[in-house]
């Protein structure tokens, strides 16, 4: 073989290999991008996975808040203001009812929309949780449960 072919066998094996690592590279990154947004997606909708639709939601009522302050806001602030600051402090929602609370798990924004105020929600209770699968506000002459 001649020296000037060798050249040319030499010139295509590194083209070769470096194809190959470029590609192995790429496909590196690309599984790791995949398994970032794919884990992403799972915390996302882990709230909507709390309900099993196979178990009937219970119907509570009470008023949206946050356990630091429960049914009793300590800031001359109104209530729902108090209770969003409370959140931002890292407190949790809560359903207060006369007789006791509930923390709250579900959507958050819908939470804070209704933070403050008379609710009606439908979820599962859970030892002291109530996965929460809707909410609205109560109409007048509902009595606390």
């Amino acid at each position: 073989m001649k020296l000037q072919d060798r050249s040319w066998v030499r010139l295509l094996a590194f083209f070769a290999v470096t194809t190959l690592g470029s590609s192995l590279v790429i496909a590196a990154m690309l599984a790791g991008v995949t398994v970032a947004f794919g884990s992403g997606e799972s915390v996302q909708s882990a709230d909507d996975q709390l309900l099993d639709p196979m178990i009937p939601g219970q119907a509570f009522s009470g008023v949206i808040t946050d356990a630091r302050c429960g049914l009793r806001h300590m800031s001359s602030q109104d209530g729902s203001t108090c209770v969003r600051m409370c959140i931002r402090n890292g407190s949790k929602y809560v359903l207060a009812t006369r007789e006791r609370s509930y923390e709250l798990a579900g959507n958050v924004g819908q939470f804070a929309q209704l933070a403050g105020k008379p609710v009606s929600l439908v979820g599962v209770l859970d030892s002291d949780l109530i996965k929460v699968s809707s909410a609205s506000l109560r109409t007048a002459g509902r009595e606390d449960r």
